[in-house]
């Protein structure tokens, strides 16, 4: 294994009163043991060590433990084969950066030698150990003397003349609870949404604006409170965004506001409004400067440049053209209780209000429909589609039926 290379092995904790493990606690809606891999330097190879009935951590390598596994057994499990030197993360700590990190290993190999071990501490506040870096034939010896954690693990380390070394940083938080995840969340909310402003993002009340780590905003975009920007989302540059919003793997182009609106796994192009109580679920496409308005629901939903959905409206499963406006309570019809069926629409269409779009359906451009109109077949271009029962108007019968009920 390459010298510069560093073994690192997060041991999994002990299931809380709510049935989680630490490293799966949710931070900024990322498991504390991603925030923790993520922040650990280049050089640093990651293992988790979890127990049997702990689920996997995404992405990170593990090896497998007994539920009744104490940490010497956990520690053997984990660094079997292993040579060089070996970084243990006890809990995790999410809120220790790169940094931090580069400090300790750093410090630790400029004072070890091919003659010397060395173990090199990093502090939480309480002036309890976390994660320390060992050399793997000092471990060895640790773990003969079954140590029961890691702070006792260093003590050995002492009683065993091993030279030992303290790399002192900023005040941590190690993740065992929801109230240690709590606090911990904190601290890097302040941090990340603070980073944003030095970028020229404007956040109206950091204290109530929640911002993933793994996300992008463009500089000159306002976050209004009470907004939750979760992994994977991309912002543009002088967007609004919230109050009282949810992007999550959202795209949302330059200068668009979305205004107490949910946005899963779907886009928005530019000069767009979407809002206020806007739901566009998974895999819809948001063209350049639409609307989006209240009470819309989108889903699979493609959605041409400059087209108008202003409110209470659903379309889902359907490929709308450009410049499309739909009147109030338009609902495409694409589920028959087995199978969905898709829409199109062309461009330049008008759809009139309380319209009834039955999938399988195609309408061609420039298609007028007139309100109350349920359409079940394909209507080609130019055209006015209109289904509704003839009015007729019945004189003096509401009369008649008010004078059965006893009213004038």
């Amino acid at each position: 294994m390459s010298c510069n290379k560093l073994n690192t092995i997060l041991l999994g904790g002990k299931k809380g009163a709510d049935g989680k493990y630490p490293v799966h606690r949710e931070i900024l809606f990322t498991p504390a043991g991603k925030l923790v891999a993520d922040a650990l330097p280049e050089q640093c190879t990651l293992l988790y060590a979890r127990q049997q009935s702990e689920p996997e951590l995404d992405g990170i390598p593990s090896v497998v433990c007994a539920d009744d596994a104490d940490f010497t057994q956990m520690v053997r499990t984990a660094a079997k084969g292993l040579e060089g030197d070996i970084m243990l993360l006890s809990t995790p700590m999410p809120d220790v950066t790169a940094e931090e990190y580069q400090l300790a290993i750093d410090q630790y190999r400029g004072a070890a030698t091919d003659v010397t071990t060395m173990t090199c501490n990093v502090i939480t506040a309480d002036d309890t150990w976390h994660a320390a870096i060992f050399h793997a034939g000092a471990l060895h010896d640790i773990l003969e003397q079954h140590p029961l954690s890691l702070t006792h693990a260093i003590k050995i380390a002492h009683d065993i003349s091993a030279k030992v070394g303290t790399c002192r940083t900023a005040p941590h938080t190690a993740v065992y609870t929801a109230g240690d995840a709590y606090k911990v969340q904190k601290a890097l909310q302040s941090r990340i949404n603070g980073a944003w402003m030095d970028k020229g993002v404007s956040i109206f009340d950091p204290e109530h604006t929640y911002i993933s780590p793994y996300s992008e905003i463009g500089s000159g975009t306002t976050v209004l409170p009470g907004c939750m920007i979760h992994p994977g989302s991309r912002v543009g540059c002088g967007c609004t965004i919230g109050p009282n919003t949810i992007l999550d793997r959202a795209s949302v182009g330059d200068r668009t506001s979305v205004n107490s609106s949910q946005i899963y796994q779907s886009s928005i192009g530019s000069d767009a409004t979407v809002g206020p109580f806007a739901y566009i679920r998974p895999g819809s496409e948001v063209g350049n400067e639409t609307r989006i308005g209240d009470f819309v629901e989108l889903k699979n939903a493609h959605i041409g440049n400059g087209t108008k959905v202003s409110h209470l409206t659903y379309i889902g499963d359907a490929v709308v053209g450009e410049r499309v406006n739909f009147g109030c309570g338009t609902v495409i019809v694409n589920y028959d209780g087995y199978t969905k069926s898709q829409t199109v629409i062309g461009d330049d269409c008008f759809i009139g209000c309380n319209t009834n779009l039955v999938a399988p359906v195609e309408l061609g451009d420039r298609v007028l429909t007139a309100a109350g109109t349920t359409v079940t077949r394909n209507v080609p271009d130019g055209a006015m589609a209109v289904a509704r029962v003839r009015q007729e108007n019945k004189e003096g019968w509401n009369d008649r039926r008010r004078r059965m009920h006893g009213k004038k």
